[in-house]
Formats: C-alpha cells, sequence, structure tokens
C-alpha cells in the first residue's frame, strides 16, 4: 500500500510542477513469443532473429527509471516468460521501489512458479470459452492458460484477464469471462483489436476491421455486466464513453479539430506520466501509435527518449483501458473512488 501511495504522490507533485515524469512504464522485454495469435500488433513470432535487451542494459534502465521517478513497471513481451532472466529483472524492480506488473499469454506460468509469486500482480490474456480463445491463440491453449490463471490466484497476486475483442466476439464470450472472472475472484478487460502498421514483412495478415453496430454493441454488453456487478476492470464511465464514441471506430484516435466534448473529459496523459517501450527500443505514449517510432532508446538514449516523447496533437481514443487511465490521471473523483475501493481489496 505504501508504495501506492507513493505512486500518488508523485502524480500530485508532477501536475502541480506540469512535469513530465514516467510513472507508469510497459517495457516490452522480449522479441520472442510461444504463440501465434493472429490480432497481436508486436508480431512477435514472426521477429525472427531480432536482438533483445541484455540483463545488463534492462537492469540499468530500470535503475534510469527509478532515478526519473518510475512507480509501476509492467513488464511484457512477446512473452516474457521466455526469458530465463526474468526473476532478476523483477527483483532489480522491487529493489527499486516499483510496482511490478506482468502481462503473459498464461502458458508457462506454471513452469514459472518462483518467478511469478514476485510479482505484485498479473494480467493474463483469455480470450473467452475454449473455442473463442483457441479460434485467436492456438489449438491446446485455453486448458493450459486456465491452469496457469488458477496457479496465480492460488499464490494471492491480484489478478486479471485481457480479453481481446474481434468481430467474431460475442455477448456469449462476455458473459462467459463475466462469470468465470467473479467464480474465480478475478477482473476482466476488454480491449479492442485494431489495425496496426506492420514491423515485420507478414504474409499472414488477417483484417482487424469491427463493424461499427458489433463494437457498440460489445462495449454496452460489458457495460450491463458491470452494471450487474461483475467484476469487470474499469469504470462504468470508461466504458460508457467508449460506447459512445463519436465517429466511426475505424478512427481510433482523436485530435482537437474533431471538437469532441468526449474528448474534454479525458485529455490524454499518455506519453507524459506512462511510457510503452518495444522490445526493439522503440518508444511510444501508447500501443496506438505503434509502427510510427520516432524516438528508440539505442539510438536516443532512455531518458531523452522519454523526454522528446509526443502525441502528435492526439487527444484520446476509445480504448476502454486508456480512458479510465486518463481520467484517473486527470483526477476524476468517480475513478478514483473505484481504486480506491479495489486497493482496500488488493485487487489494484
Amino acid at each position: 500500500m505504501l508504495r501506492y501511495l507513493k505512486f500518488v504522490l508523485n502524480l500530485v507533485f508532477a501536475k502541480i510542477k506540469s512535469k513530465k515524469v514516467p510513472l507508469i512504464v510497459i517495457l516490452c522485454v522480449t522479441n520472442k513469443c510461444n504463440l501465434k495469435c493472429w490480432y497481436c500488433y508486436g508480431q512477435h513470432d514472426q521477429r525472427n532473429n531480432w536482438k533483445d535487451f541484455s540483463t545488463e542494459e534492462i537492469l540499468l534502465m530500470i535503475k534510469t527509471l527509478r532515478k526519473m521517478g518510475t512507480k509501476i513497471l509492467q513488464l511484457q513481451g512477446g512473452e516474457p516468460l521466455l526469458r530465463d532472466d526474468l526473476r532478476t529483472i523483477i527483483e532489480e524492480a522491487r529493489k527499486c521501489g516499483m510496482i511490478c506488473d506482468l502481462v503473459t499469454n498464461g502458458i508457462l506460468i506454471n513452469q514459472n512458479f518462483e518467478t511469478i509469486k514476485l510479482l505484485d500482480k498479473i494480467c493474463i490474456s483469455l480470450d473467452g470459452p475454449k473455442e473463442a480463445h483457441e479460434r485467436n491463440c492456438g489449438e491446446g491453449t485455453f486448458d493450459k492458460v486456465v491452469e496457469g490463471i488458477k496457479m496465480a490466484r492460488s499464490l494471492g497476486l491480484a489478478v486479471r484477464l485481457s480479453s481481446v475483442l474481434t468481430q467474431e466476439t460475442t455477448v456469449n464470450d462476455i458473459e462467459w469471462l463475466s462469470n468465470f472472472a467473479m467464480d474465480n475472484k478475478l477482473s476482466v478487460n476488454f480491449s479492442p483489436s485494431f489495425e496496426f502498421i506492420s514491423s515485420v514483412k507478414s504474409i499472414d495478415a488477417k483484417p482487424h476491421e469491427i463493424s461499427n453496430d458489433h463494437m457498440r454493441a460489445l462495449f454496452q454488453h460489458i457495460l450491463i455486466c458491470k452494471k450487474r456487478g461483475y467484476p469487470i476492470q474499469f469504470t462504468e464511465k470508461s466504458y460508457e464513453i467508449a460506447a459512445s464514441w463519436p465517429f466511426s471506430y475505424k478512427k481510433r484516435m482523436a485530435y482537437a479539430d474533431d471538437n469532441s466534448q468526449v474528448l474534454k473529459k479525458t485529455k490524454c496523459i499518455h506519453g507524459d506520466f506512462v511510457v510503452f517501450i518495444d522490445s526493439d527500443g522503440s518508444v511510444y505514449p501508447c500501443c496506438n501509435f505503434w509502427g510510427r517510432p520516432e524516438l528508440n532508446v539505442h539510438k536516443d538514449g532512455l531518458r531523452n527518449s522519454i523526454l522528446k516523447l509526443k502525441r502528435n496533437g492526439c487527444l484520446g481514443c476509445y480504448i476502454p483501458a486508456y480512458i479510465d487511465r486518463n481520467l484517473f490521471f486527470n483526477l476524476d473523483p468517480e475513478v478514483w473512488l473505484n481504486y480506491i475501493k479495489k486497493a482496500i481489496k488488493g485487487d489494484v
């Protein structure tokens, strides 16, 4: 709890001083993955012979981030559990006083018990019941993921599920995930698949387009489940904003010229307080900028890349996770109350 209090205090001071501070850093620690999820913007299964950060590089980055004010470090991949030095990385983050989070596909959790138990929280990918999940992530994955989820939960970690919405996602999938989360004392978040600029020469491209009616219907049903009391991770307000996106969902990012009242409520803070570092060294405000890197830690240095990071006029999007985060950083009382309740329950 003390580390979360320090996070909040640092946020307040940064806002008072109008200072950029990378309070939350998403660090991709490997280009490799053991799955081939068709919607993956990282295309990690196709990053052949891409060089990963060395252990020494990552440990030095963590030390630098500590000096810059980072309080929450989220480790992603590819699949981070493929790194045999992940325990060392987590230990360094904890030593630097950071809250350490991990995003994983869940397949390797049972083989990494000693590493997993060092985390503060963990996010595991699950897209629905067996047929829906394996349609996205591959045959034979569902049972392993569920086993990994139960193992992580047995360690007393704050566990949340991450589910990707596609054109094939149904309201029954959302109902199933909501019930699964309730039954296993987890939370679940939903994020739409999106078209991205490819970072590899891929011949396996599959369309990500979700019709406006279908996307809105999915967001509205998630909101219904939230109002029923299911453990949906983000606030009702965030899903209401996503469901009432005033543009076509093909328009993922909106700008000042769009003159939307919605965007005025959810002023984006990504790039100011949140930084995304890809495993090739590219630095982004968020995944919406994927494939258009302007800065890279190998070329520009970590500190310089973070301080020079820009949103290039983007004011917001319809991703519930980003909306919720923006509302929190903009001191929205409803969102703060939600996180206070989750903190009391040990579910942040």
